[in-house]
């Protein structure tokens, strides 16, 4: 029977779990036979780019769509709001140490065009890879950041090496256009955006953006011919039948001089119809809705705004919807990079300068409502707690200080009145003068009592009943509606109101004396 139990247990116990294979790739893209090397280049897997042409030439054929201005105003938006936040620098682990390399590193970023830098990489965002060259220099003994140059995609290349390792960025040269000639290492930055499948050139939103701008251009070129044609008449000129070509070309010269489109010559006596199409008749909006459908368009990939369809509540709601999405997309972007260059430029510049690691990051947070921040100080501080000074700095900024203690009242000596107070301490008041306001407010109590008491509840409802009775009975002795609203009318000038006027004038004036000593009362006291 043990022995079973035994068996039992152990059939029941848990496999061994297989160790995971360390720094090793499985599906690597080297392995994909779908992928094809020609001495070792990498291609981008960008479609649109496959079928205009290589990385190269599709980085500037992305960067072309720079020149529309709804592309423009809208990539500004969104890096110029990255590039507009603070940066700080972080130490990797806390301590002293940590905290003055991170000061020195801050110190070599802000004397090194840190922002442009940042704003150049960010093309990526278009183009899908972005490359600046880092020329280092030596200042009071330290490296640092002399020039960060921008590069043209179209003089790299990246070759596949035979190790099997990462791909190799190469400067392509006249010595050598097809596979470039090997880099020094720490002298390139390159950041990229949505590498699929571990591709080196990365997949910008330029393939995303090119069809919106081709159409719009389209549209814009067929608009304004439209508007062309309508606001200019075509001239018409006419020859007589035996004009030679000399009489012809001086009438067409005059045609010509009035409009530069299009002219029409006909014989004297020749009849010129034109067949309208029925969309040429009235307004036509066709090219401006094709351009605003672009615009949403382009507005959608770059900001993640909706149509413009909305307004009102839904207009409102959408508005802070976009800025939502539009504060995401900052902090994405700025996470990203914020990777590219820590394990990059950070990097370098920590290990040439004996630093210990640190990274840099963006502060990418919606602004803060102070009035809101300190109504809510203050309630928490009633209840019992305090911000200290450095938590006061970082949320309202430089330049408070606590105040200054009120220093103490010295005690009276015995027998001192309040007259020999001294300056600054609030004066006790005299006894004659506290028995005096002490029975004015004994007084003024009673008559408010007393008018309160006078409004008895048997006369007010005898008032009420003087007042309704002559109406109830006009009222029930009528059969219709018409007649109960002819006697009403009949009977309402002999209702009896002064009586209950009076008792509603006293039962005023006491609630509203009553309220108005009750506030008095509750004022503090004059120092």
């Amino acid at each position: 029977m043990a022995e079973t139990t035994k068996t039992r247990r152990a059939a029941k116990a848990p496999a061994a779990l297989p160790e995971p294979q360390l720094d090793t790739e499985i599906a690597s893209r080297l392995l994909d036979p779908f992928e094809t090397l020609y001495m070792g280049l990498v291609r981008t897997n960008d479609p649109l780019l496959l079928e205009k042409g290589s990385a190269a030439s599709g980085a500037d054929l992305y960067r072309d769509l720079k020149r529309d201005g709804k592309v423009f105003s809208a990539l500004q938006k969104r890096v110029l709001a990255l590039v507009g936040r603070p940066y700080q620098v972080v130490p990797v682990q806390d301590g002293g140490r940590g905290k003055a390399d991170a000061e020195v590193l801050q110190d070599i970023l802000k004397r090194s065009g840190f922002d442009k830098l940042c704003s150049e990489l960010l093309e990526a965002l278009l183009t899908g890879a972005a490359i600046n060259e880092i020329v280092m220099t030596i200042r009071d003994g330290r490296y640092e950041v002399a020039r960060a140059p921008q590069r043209a995609l179209r003089r790299f290349a990246f070759v596949q090496p035979d190790d099997g390792g990462p791909p190799e960025l190469r400067m392509l040269t006249r010595a050598n256009l097809l596979t470039g000639e090997p880099l020094p290492p720490r002298a390139f930055v390159v950041h990229r955006v949505n590498p699929q499948d571990d591709n080196p050139w990365g997949l910008g939103l330029g393939l995303q953006l090119y069809w919106a701008v081709f159409f719009k251009r389209k549209a814009m070129i067929s608009w304004n011919k439209l508007n062309d044609r309508a606001g200019v008449p075509v001239p018409w000129g006419k020859y007589p039948r035996g004009a030679g070509p000399k009489e012809k070309g001086t009438l067409f010269d005059a045609l010509k001089a009035l409009s530069n489109d299009g002219v029409i010559m006909t014989p004297e006596g020749t009849m010129i119809e034109l067949l309208e199409s029925k969309l040429a008749s009235g307004s036509i909006t066709s090219q401006q809705a094709l351009c605003e459908y672009c615009d949403d368009w382009i507005d959608a990939v770059l900001l993640g705004q909706e149509a413009r369809s909305k307004s009102g509540g839904a207009l409102a709601s959408a508005s802070k919807e976009r800025s939502s999405v539009r504060l995401d997309l900052v902090q994405a972007d700025s996470n990203l990079l914020s990777e590219t260059l820590n394990a990059t430029l950070i990097q370098w510049l920590c290990e040439l300068n004996g630093l210990v690691p640190c990274t840099v990051e963006r502060v990418i947070k919606e602004e803060e409502d102070l009035k809101m921040s300190a109504d809510t100080d203050k309630v928490v501080s009633d209840m019992g707690f305090e911000l200290d000074e450095e938590t006061v700095h970082a949320r309202y900024g430089e330049g408070w200080r606590k105040k200054a203690a009120a220093p103490a009242a010295p005690p009276l000596a015995p027998g001192a009145g309040a007259g020999d107070a001294p300056p600054g301490a609030a004066a006790e008041p005299k006894p004659g003068a506290v028995q005096f306001a002490e029975a004015a407010q004994r007084d003024g109590q009673a008559a408010i009592d007393a008018a309160i008491d006078a409004v008895d509840d048997a006369e007010l409802q005898a008032a009420m009943r003087g007042l309704l009775d002559p109406l109830m009975a006009a009222i029930d002795a009528a059969d219709t509606y018409e007649d109960a609203l002819a006697a009403a009318e009949a009977a309402y000038p002999r209702m009896d109101k002064a009586r209950l006027q009076s008792l509603l004038a006293r039962a005023m004036f006491g609630a509203e004396t009553f309220g108005r000593t009750e506030r008095d009362d509750a004022k503090p006291s004059p120092a």
